[in-house]
């Protein structure tokens, strides 16, 4: 399907189907995840970590994998949809949601096991769309799928609760008649909040829109240039596409966070009116970006992949979490080691006014992360073992 439109660094991943083994190259490959895991335990060192730290003090890590058996998990292309996971306010279980099969895995974090598979038809009365493109947790039984224009939200036994469009929005008004949703979007106080986009532009805005009185708020997002450093027009097999780093929506202590993956900013909207920025940066693993003017144009694959691989030795950002009892936030970043293989890993503190306040190095961490999540002050990663779902767990390093 042709879309001579902007998105935003989304790409469905079209894989080959994966058939089941025999036993014995199952058990070897359960074998080589089993070696994997005691290599990368080797190089997570253990030492205690202090109140006070520097880029060479070490964290303890602890690895999980989880069992799927003879079901195959679909993780997607590089483990993508890992993006697109959630966990329970008790860490208890794990939900990764397959966009683009819509299939919703829920594991179990005590035994490691695939608790259940619920796959989501795209048609009929509790269908949800073929096109997807994020997801949220409500509670432990409800969730919210983001389609074209539509919102979509659904219980854990996959049955269609509400379906929310918003295709009058663009219609009837004006100054929205061009534009796109944008990837990301947050459901909190009875609102949608979603960024959109003018096509084959690199603007975009943040739609706060309450469904219930058809009434919606619209405001600009700061520093917009800078997403030039990141854009890319590919023109590739006669379509062309439009790339620029993804706004998402964030929650945010009184209000919502509007985060790039692609940059350090962060604005905060609170519920008063007020807006906070984060401060310019003292970081000594990331610097300011400055704009430029043009945005890449890659002819063919080989640019195409060659600008992609690029934007990966640059820092990559993960959606932020919020200790609220601390007052506090943390966002991982991440960007291609000098072996051009493994990845380094920071993370970053910042108080509520968005200014940052410690940084470590993350040394044990080299593989690429997806998604963070913050229980108790436990951190916990998202990342792929040969294509099979993980979680790198360590406590707080401040």
């Amino acid at each position: 399907m042709h879309r001579n439109q902007s998105i935003t660094c989304f790409k469905r991943p079209y894989r080959n189907f994966q058939f089941k083994i025999g036993s014995f190259f199952s058990a070897l490959r359960k074998r080589v995840l089993v070696i994997k895991v005691l290599c990368i335990s080797l190089l997570f060192s253990c030492n205690d970590s202090s109140t006070i730290i520097s880029s060479k003090d070490s964290v303890k890590i602890d690895t999980l994998i989880f069992e799927s058996k003879d079901e195959v998990i679909d993780l997607g292309e590089e483990g993508e949809f890992l993006a697109y996971s959630a966990m329970s306010d008790d860490a208890s279980t794990y939900s990764i949601f397959n966009l683009e099969k819509r299939f919703l895995y829920t594991l179990d974090l005590k035994t490691r096991k695939l608790l259940s598979t619920l796959k989501m038809p795209s048609e009929g009365q509790d269908g949800i769309g073929d096109w997807l493109i994020d997801f949220q947790r409500l509670d432990d039984q409800n969730f919210i799928a983001q389609g074209d224009n539509v919102f979509y939200s659904f219980n854990q036994e996959g049955k269609l609760m509400d379906k929310i469009r918003v295709d009058h929005l663009f219609y009837f008004n004006p100054e929205l008649a061009k534009k796109f949703s944008n990837i990301g979007f947050l459901f909190k106080d009875e609102l949608f909040h979603f960024t959109t986009g003018e096509i084959g532009t690199i603007e975009s805005e943040i739609i706060s829109y309450n469904s219930k009185r058809d009434s919606f708020l619209l405001r600009g997002i700061p520093s917009i240039d800078l997403v030039k450093n990141l854009s890319m027009i590919s023109m590739v097999k006669s379509f062309t596409f439009y790339y620029s780093p993804s706004f998402v929506i964030n929650d945010f202590p009184g209000g919502i966070l509007v985060v790039n993956r692609g940059l350090p900013n962060m604005t905060a909207y609170l519920n008063n009116g007020d807006t906070v920025n984060t401060k310019p940066n003292s970081s000594k693993y990331f610097e300011d970006l400055v704009p430029v003017d043009e945005i890449f144009r890659a002819k063919n694959e080989t640019e195409e992949k060659e600008f992609k691989k690029k934007l990966e030795k640059q820092m990559n950002f993960l959606r932020p979490v919020v200790d609220e009892n601390n007052q506090k936030l943390f966002r991982l970043g991440y960007r291609l080691a000098s072996d051009g293989v493994s990845f380094d890993t920071y993370l970053f503190e910042y108080d509520l006014n968005l200014t940052l306040t410690r940084e470590t190095q993350l040394e044990g961490i080299i593989l690429k992360p997806k998604k963070m999540f913050l229980r108790n002050s436990t951190f916990y990663l998202a990342v792929s073992f040969e294509d099979e779902p993980g979680l790198l767990i360590f406590r707080s390093p401040f």
